[in-house]
């Protein structure tokens, strides 16, 4: 008798491994396929000499069937290849299942050297949008499972032209 409730025990246990396995396998594809579609600057407020708090309206496309979470948003910000601000935002986004949503997050931008960026900037005469690009990561869940959703290499210059 008590073997056969083990051999059960470990049936059902196999099985729930195996469900599990498969559901985030099912999550970890469709995940990838969230898209953003817009960014737009709602409001900004200077909060240090070093950093910036942004009010963001983010557009995002979300074409799965499950409903995701996204947060401990972060990122880092390039001019040239060259590093000069982080990121992140405290708020989570909620991304409903077939659909197309938008969301407004606040976002802290810290340069990394102030000076070198006001110099930059004097130097070019002014923010060449093209200069830049932006690497983003978020934790990304639905139910149980939580993955690392990320973006590396994306064009400001193109983010700016959607908005136009």
């Amino acid at each position: 008798m008590r073997v056969s409730i083990t051999v059960h025990r470990l049936f059902l246990t196999m099985s729930a491994l195996v469900a599990a396995a498969v559901f985030s396998v099912s999550c970890s594809k469709t995940y990838k396929d969230i898209d953003v579609k817009d960014v737009r600057l709602e409001n900004m407020r200077l909060s240090s000499l070093r950093s910036v708090d942004a009010v963001m309206a983010v557009e995002i496309e979300n074409p799965a069937v499950q409903r995701f979470k996204a947060e401990n948003i972060k990122g880092t910000i390039y001019r040239k290849s060259e590093q000069v601000a982080t990121f992140s935002s405290d708020d989570v986004i909620k991304l409903e299942p077939k659909s197309v949503s938008e969301s407004k997050i606040t976002v802290r931008v810290t340069l990394d050297n102030p000076l070198n960026f006001i110099e930059s900037l004097a130097k070019d005469r002014g923010l060449k949008f093209g200069d830049y690009t932006i690497d983003i990561q978020a934790d990304v869940s639905s139910g149980l499972v939580k993955v690392t959703y990320k973006k590396k290499g994306l064009d400001v210059k193109s983010m700016m032209e959607k908005e136009l």
